[in-house]
């Protein structure tokens, strides 16, 4: 019987742990594929202000990727090889993003270099109203499935 339990346990345990480790990699796809899809929303974003130079576009994709912040939350898994969740990003919001844009759009090609946007955004926070602090929020749900090597994909 003792032999028994400790199977049974051993084997739970390795579930267990089998089902963190499956989560694990799931909500780090789910993470990754967030961020690559926020850097492309905020080059889209900045495509249509900063025509100064493409360095001073990059500079900001830079700097808004730079200090975000993924976390994949509410996963449901559909049993092992599929799975839903929301990543939330700990980011500036929109409203925020475009102001910046608008006032980064207004810099002379010749002053990109010492532009500091965040200083900007602290500034434009004071004038505004708006948050000054990058803010929690849901940015997209993701749904993944497992490929054939055993990698998460996103499904479109």
């Amino acid at each position: 019987m003792k032999t028994i339990l400790q199977t049974l346990t051993v084997l739970s345990l390795a579930f267990l742990v089998s089902c963190t480790s499956n989560e694990k990699a799931f909500k780090n796809a789910a993470e990754e594929a967030a961020k690559t899809r926020f850097s492309a929303t905020v080059e889209e974003e900045a495509r249509g202000y900063l025509t100064q130079s493409d360095h001073f576009k990059n500079a900001y994709v830079s700097y808004m990727v730079k200090y975000a912040e993924f976390s994949a939350e509410e996963v449901k898994m559909n049993g092992e090889s599929s799975g839903v969740t929301t990543v939330f990003i700990t980011s500036y919001p929109p409203d925020v993003r475009k102001k910046l844009l608008s006032v980064a759009s207004t810099v002379k090609s010749s002053s990109t270099g010492q532009f500091n946007f965040s200083n900007a955004v602290q500034l434009i926070a004071k004038e505004t109203g708006l948050p000054g602090e990058p803010m929690k929020y849901p940015f997209v749900t993701l749904n993944l499935k497992k490929d054939a090597k055993g990698d998460w994909i996103v499904l479109k």
